[in-house]
Parts: C-alpha cells; sequence; structure tokens
C-alpha cells in the first residue's frame, strides 16, 4: 500500500551493487489502453478480411492482452545494467501473482505495515498535495480510515494467497522490522536474493538510505509536513487516532493485525 516503505525498500534495492531497481512505475494505467488497442486492432483486421472475401482472422484473446501487457514490464526490467544480478520494479498496483506467473526466474516482495500508520501518512500526503484552495481537514476521517483497512485487509490476504503458492518466491517486509533492527531484516531481504550481505554492504545501505540524509538533516520523529519524508516514525497512529478510530479498524481487521505481530486493542 502507499506509505508502508515501498520507497525505503527500493532505494536500498538501487543501491545494492548488483541490484536495480526503478522508482514509482504506473503500469496499471496503462492496461485499460491496451484492451483498447487490441480491439481497435481486432476490428481493423476484421474489417481487412471482409474486404478480402472472409478468408479468416485470428484475432488477440483477452489472455494476449496480458501477454502484451508483461512483454512492456519485461522490456523495462531490460533497461538496467547489465552486469548486475537483479532488475527490479516498485509498483503498488501491480499484481505479485501476475508478475511471478508472467516472467520466468521473477520473485515478488511485499512490504506490510501498520494500516493505521498508513492511514494517518497517506492523509497527511493529501494534504500536502492537494491545490491550496481545497479545504483538506487535519484530522483523519473515519470513512478514510475504514476503507485502508479495508484494503489493507484484502492485500494482506491477497499476499498470503501468493505466498502459498509461488514456492518459495515471495517475500514479505515488515516497515516496523526494518526500522527496528535495520541489519537482520535487510539481511534477510538480500539473502531471499543472494547477494552480498556482509556487514559492510549493510551498513553502506544504510547510511545511503537514512532518513536523516533523505529528510536534509531532521531525525525520526522531528515532522516536515511538506516533505515527502514526512517523520520517520512507526506507531504514530497511538496517539494520532481516537480510540474509537482505533476501535473501527480492530472491528473490520483485528485478525489480521494480529497474524502480522502488531499491537491491538
Amino acid at each position: 500500500m502507499p506509505k508502508s516503505g515501498t520507497t525505503w525498500v527500493q532505494r536500498i534495492c538501487r543501491a545494492h551493487p548488483k541490484m536495480h531497481c526503478r522508482a514509482g512505475d504506473q503500469y496499471p494505467r496503462y492496461w485499460s489502453n491496451i484492451n483498447d488497442l487490441v480491439k481497435q486492432y481486432s476490428d481493423l483486421i476484421d474489417l481487412r478480411d471482409q474486404q478480402r472475401d472472409h478468408q479468416g482472422i485470428e484475432s488477440l484473446s483477452p489472455n494476449d492482452c496480458v501477454k502484451l501487457f508483461y512483454a512492456m514490464i519485461r522490456i523495462t526490467l531490460e533497461k538496467a545494467p547489465k552486469q548486475l544480478d537483479w532488475s527490479g520494479i516498485k509498483d503498488l498496483t501491480l499484481s505479485g501473482k501476475g508478475s511471478l506467473q508472467m516472467i520466468p526466474n521473477s520473485r515478488a516482495v511485499h512490504i506490510i505495515r501498520d494500516p493505521r500508520d498508513i492511514a494517518i501518512l497517506t492523509w497527511a500526503h493529501g494534504r500536502r498535495i492537494a491545490p491550496p484552495t481545497l479545504d483538506y481537514p487535519e484530522r483523519v476521517s473515519d470513512e478514510f480510515l475504514m476503507s485502508t483497512a479495508r484494503h489493507w485487509r484484502a492485500l494482506i490476504r491477497r499476499a498470503e494467497i501468493v505466498r502459498t503458492e509461488s514456492s518459495g518466491r515471495s517475500f514479505d517486509i515488515r516497515y516496523e522490522d526494518q526500522a527496528l533492527n535495520f541489519s537482520s531484516t535487510v539481511g534477510e531481504l538480500l539473502a531471499f536474493y543472494d547477494v552480498a550481505r556482509d556487514p559492510p554492504t549493510i551498513e553502506a545501505l544504510r547510511l545511503e538510505t537514512d532518513f536523516t540524509r533523505l529528510s536534509g538533516g531532521r531525525v525520526p520523529g522531528q515532522t516536515d509536513a511538506s516533505s515527502c519524508f514526512r517523520k520517520g516514525l512507526a506507531g504514530d497512529w497511538r496517539t494520532t487516532l481516537s480510540k474509537a478510530q482505533i476501535a473501527l479498524v480492530n472491528k473490520i481487521c483485528g485478525a489480521e493485525l494480529q497474524a502480522q505481530g502488531y499491537e491491538w486493542k
């Protein structure tokens, strides 16, 4: 989900000497365009066939649209420097299951974060990029919080399916674990890709992606509402959400929070 720490993981992978990871691709935005183009093509060859005494055509199918879609992704992946072991993409809406099925030898990483923090951060991001003329409330609305909780629950369940069906090609990483113990958590991520994970390499990745460096000198906890790197802390929901709002989230995804090891009350 947005504001889960996906940019942090993407930057870590990009900074590794044997890995590359593109930032913020938007492939699903082109999905409907591909379907429209394929339909136009099918209509065109059907018209040409009518003009040529109906000799027969082989129209492209919905499955062919999927192949075209992932062909575009493979072309993008091939743009990474050739000497690297891994080329990756960060796309919040791309299907992990579809990627594993359609891209040979690929692997998928799911970044998981407490949905209560996600709601706060996404709301704050919306306020940051909203036009000055828009009256954007400072406090997260109940409706937005519940929508976030439902979406998070759905993605957690989808990730569980991918994990079950992927035969070891899927890896989950929790933002909170990475923030609390960078070395061991990132070491597990690098082990998943079987690349160098010695202490000097991991420390170099930590320094390269450190919040203080990326935020221009702030330490975690110092807030800048105008920055993409707003606060750099986990657990902001404890002091930001009301008890009633926390109860709303628990009602929607309390079981999933417990299963992922998150505090709930």
